[in-house]
C-alpha cells in the first residue's frame, strides 16, 4: 500500500539528517561559506580582541571552560619566564656580583641594578602592560629611547651607590610571575569594589592612573571624586611608584617627554621608576583628588557610550543577526514537524487502508461460512427426507402383515404373532417421533452453525485489534522519537546560541575597550544585549512554511 502515496515515502526517505546538519547552520543561518567554520571565525575575532587589549578573549568564547588546566599552564610558563628572566640578568653589565647564586635562595642580596636595555624594557612591558596596540612613529621611538640613555647618564651622575636589583619594575614582574593561578583569572566585579561601589580591574587602574597623570593640575588617581586607595594603586605599581604618583607631581623628565606611560597608552612602571631616580626630592605636598561636580558621572558616561552611533550600528546588527538565525532555527522545527506529521499521515493512511482490505476478506470468509452451513442444511433436510420415507414405506408392509394379508401375495395366509404385533406399534412410534427428531437435528446444526460464525468473528474482531493495536505503538513509537528529535533539536540550538552570543559579548566588549581608549574613561556598568526574537506561533502550530530557499524546504513539498 506504500506505493500509493510516493510523497510519504520520500518526506520517510529524507530523515532528520539535513534537519541537523552543521553545513546548513553555517550556510544559512551564519551565512559562512563552504571554506569556513566557526573556530576560524572564533579566532580571527580573537586577533582582533588582542589588538583592542583583550589579553584572554577566549574567556569571553568559552566561559564554561574549566580554568584548572589554564591556571596549571600558566604556572609552568611564569616559572619558565622567571628562571629566563634570571638567567638574562646575568648577562646583563651589572658588575656588582660575579657569582651565580641561587634563584631562589634567600641566604644573597639580590644583584645591583643595571641600565636597562630598550629590549629588555619591551620585554618586561609587554609582560605588565595591557596588549593594546597603537602605532606610533619613528620618531616616539627614537625620543624614548634617547630618553633612557639622559636618564641613565644623569642616573651615574649623581654618585649615588648602585641600588640592588630589588627594583620596583623586577618586582613588578617577580610578584606577576609568581602570582596564584587564581590570580589569572579575571576579577570578579561582584567581590572587588572601590569605595564608590564601581568594580574594578587592573586595566581600570591603569586607566585611571593615565587619566590622573594626564590632568594639568597632577592630581592623584581617583574614580567618581575619592582617591583610589594605595592598596588598589599597588596592583600595578610599586610602593615608590605609588608615593610617586600619589604624594609628588610628575619629574622634570616625565614632563619632558610625551610618553609618560607605556607605549600602549598606559601608565608604566619603567616611567615612574625612572622619574624616582631623576627627581631630587620625592617628597611634596600631597595632591588632593578633584570635586565630583567637576567630572562626568559614570551613568552620564555610559549613556553617552549608548547614544553612540557606532554602538547602535553594532546593536542593529545584533538584532539582525539573532533574527536570521531565529528564522533557521523556525525552519528548523517546522521541517521536523512537517517530517513527523508525514511520517504519522503516512502511518495511518496505511493502517486504514490495511482495515479497509482486512474487513473486505472478513466479508468473503464470512460469505462463504454462510454458504457452507446453508449447503449443510440442505443436505441434512434431504436425509431426513428419505428417511421418513424410509419408515413410512417400512410402517405400510408391516401393517399389511398384521392384518392378515400378504401384499406380495394375496392368497397365501399366515398367523400374526404378538412379535409382529409389537414391532408393527414401534414402527409406527418411531413414525410418530420422527419430525421432531429431524428438526431438533435441524436446530443443532443451527447452533453449531451459528458458534462457528461468532467464533469466526471474533477472530476477524481479534485480528483487527492487534493491527489497530500495532498502529498505535507506531504512531507513539514515533510520537516519542519526534519528542526525543525535538529536544536534541532545541539543545542544540541552545548551545549554538550560547556560541552567537558569546561572540557577540566579546564584539560588545571590543567595542567598549575602543572606546575607554578613544575617550580615556572606564565605562562602568554592563552594556544592553539584544535580546533573541520570540517564536510566534498560531494554533499551536508554526504560523508560516519553511522559506523557498532554504534547503530545508523540501520538506513542505514532498
Amino acid at each position: 500500500m506504500s506505493g500509493d502515496i510516493p510523497g510519504d515515502c520520500i518526506a520517510a526517505d529524507l530523515g532528520t539528517a539535513p534537519i541537523f546538519d552543521d553545513a546548513a547552520y553555517l550556510a544559512e543561518a551564519l551565512c559562512l561559506t563552504d571554506a569556513q567554520s566557526e573556530d576560524e571565525l572564533e579566532a580571527q575575532l580573537a586577533i582582533t580582541a588582542r589588538e583592542s587589549g583583550i589579553e584572554d578573549p577566549y574567556r569571553f568564547l568559552h566561559p564554561a571552560v574549566d580554568h584548572v588546566a589554564t591556571a596549571l599552564s600558566s604556572i609552568t610558563f611564569h616559572s619558565a619566564q622567571r628562571s629566563s628572566v634570571s638567567i638574562h640578568s646575568r648577562e646583563t653589565q651589572s658588575t656588582g656580583y660575579t657569582s651565580h647564586p641561587s634563584r631562589t635562595s634567600r641566604d644573597h642580596p639580590p644583584f645591583a641594578r643595571s641600565s636597562l636595555s630598550y629590549d629588555s624594557y619591551d620585554a618586561v612591558m609587554d609582560h605588565i602592560k595591557p596588549r593594546i596596540k597603537h602605532n606610533h612613529s619613528s620618531s616616539e621611538v627614537s625620543g624614548s629611547r634617547s630618553f633612557q640613555s639622559a636618564a641613565s647618564s644623569t642616573l651615574k651622575s649623581l654618585g649615588t651607590p648602585r641600588k640592588k636589583r630589588s627594583s620596583g619594575l623586577f618586582s613588578i614582574f617577580r610578584r606577576d610571575a609568581a602570582a596564584s593561578p587564581t590570580s589569572l583569572r579575571p576579577p570578579n566585579p561582584l567581590t572587588e569594589r572601590l569605595a564608590c561601589g564601581h568594580a574594578f580591574t587592573k586595566y581600570f587602574v591603569r586607566m585611571r592612573i593615565q587619566a590622573a597623570l594626564s590632568e594639568k593640575e597632577h592630581v592623584a588617581p581617583s574614580c567618581c571624586g575619592q582617591p583610589i586607595p594605595r592598596a588598589v594603586l599597588e596592583l600595578v605599581l610599586t610602593k615608590e611608584e605609588v608615593d610617586l604618583v600619589t604624594g609628588t607631581v610628575r619629574s622634570p623628565v616625565l614632563s619632558q617627554r610625551d610618553s609618560g606611560y607605556s607605549e600602549d597608552g598606559v601608565v608604566s612602571s619603567i616611567d615612574l621608576s625612572q622619574s624616582s631616580f631623576t627627581h631630587s626630592q620625592p617628597s611634596l605636598p600631597f595632591v588632593t583628588a578633584p570635586a565630583t561636580p567637576n567630572r562626568s558621572t559614570p551613568d552620564d558616561m555610559l549613556n553617552q557610550a549608548l547614544a553612540n552611533e557606532a554602538f547602535k550600528s553594532l546593536q542593529a546588527q545584533q538584532r539582525e543577526h539573532f533574527q536570521h538565525i531565529s528564522t533557521f532555527e523556525s525552519n528548523q522545527r517546522k521541517a521536523l514537524s512537517a517530517h513527523h506529521d508525514r511520517i504519522v499521515r503516512h502511518l495511518t493512511t496505511q493502517f486504514e487502508a490495511e482495515k479497509a482490505e482486512k474487513a473486505q476478506q472478513h466479508l468473503i470468509e464470512l460469505d462463504r461460512l454462510d454458504e457452507h452451513q446453508i449447503i449443510a442444511e440442505h443436505d441434512l433436510r434431504k436425509a431426513h427426507a428419505q428417511e421418513a420415507q424410509n419408515v413410512a414405506t417400512a410402517l405400510k408392509y408391516m401393517q399389511a402383515y398384521c392384518s392378515g394379508t400378504n401384499p406380495s401375495n394375496s392368497d397365501t395366509r399366515h398367523t400374526v404373532t404378538a412379535e409382529d404385533r409389537k414391532k408393527l406399534a414401534r414402527q409406527q412410534l418411531t413414525g410418530e417421533k420422527l419430525p421432531s427428531k429431524h428438526e431438533s437435528a435441524i436446530n443443532v446444526l443451527r447452533a453449531r452453525q451459528e458458534k462457528d460464525t461468532q467464533t469466526k468473528l471474533q477472530k476477524q474482531e481479534l485480528e483487527l485489534e492487534q493491527r489497530e493495536r500495532a498502529f498505535e505503538e507506531s504512531k507513539s513509537g514515533e510520537e516519542l522519537r519526534y519528542m526525543q528529535d525535538l529536544s536534541r533539536l532545541e539543545t542544540l540550538l541552545e548551545t549554538r546560541r550560547k556560541r552567537v552570543v558569546n561572540r557577540w559579548d566579546l564584539k560588545i566588549e571590543i567595542w567598549r575597550r575602543d572606546w575607554e581608549l578613544q575617550h580615556g574613561r572606564a565605562l562602568v556598568g554592563p552594556l544592553p544585549r539584544e535580546a533573541w526574537p520570540k517564536m510566534v506561533k498560531d494554533g499551536g502550530g508554526l504560523a508560516k512554511g519553511i522559506d523557498a530557499g532554504s534547503s530545508l524546504a523540501v520538506y513542505t513539498r514532498v
